[in-house]
């Protein structure tokens, strides 16, 4: 069963953003880091909603859960276009295909720098309340 403290949500969130880091920093795969970016981003944005509505949501897309969390943030829309980025590498990073869909340097630096972006937006605006 999935917390229902926002702050735990949180809390995950930074794991994985930080996995993803040291994936990078390894050299490791680029699709394990674009993925644990989008993990990062995806629990962030629970956690913001949960905090907002006492709602757990359900569901992985990164352009929904942008959407609900602008509801409460309107500046948040800014940001709905780099989750939309980040959002391909969901399932496409996950398994096997017949044409694998290659994650380049430029698309991983893309996915860290959204993660930390929108991360670093939720935290700012969480000590300022």
């Amino acid at each position: 069963m999935d917390s229902r403290r926002y702050y735990d949500w949180y809390k995950k969130a930074k794991t994985d953003l930080r996995g993803a880091q040291i994936l990078f920093e390894a050299e490791a795969d680029n699709s394990l880091v674009a993925f644990h970016c989008q993990q990062a981003i995806e629990k962030m944005l629970k956690g913001y909603i949960l905090k907002n509505t006492k709602d757990l949501v359900d569901g992985h897309s990164l352009i929904y859960l942008i959407r609900r969390s602008s509801k409460f943030d309107e500046s948040m829309r800014r940001f709905t276009k780099d989750c939309a980025f980040v959002n391909q590498f969901y399932i496409e990073t996950r398994y096997p295909a017949d044409i694998p869909d290659e994650v380049d340097e430029y698309e991983v630096r893309e996915c860290l720098d959204t993660a930390n972006e929108v991360l670093g937006y939720i935290e700012s605006t969480e000590e300022e309340q």
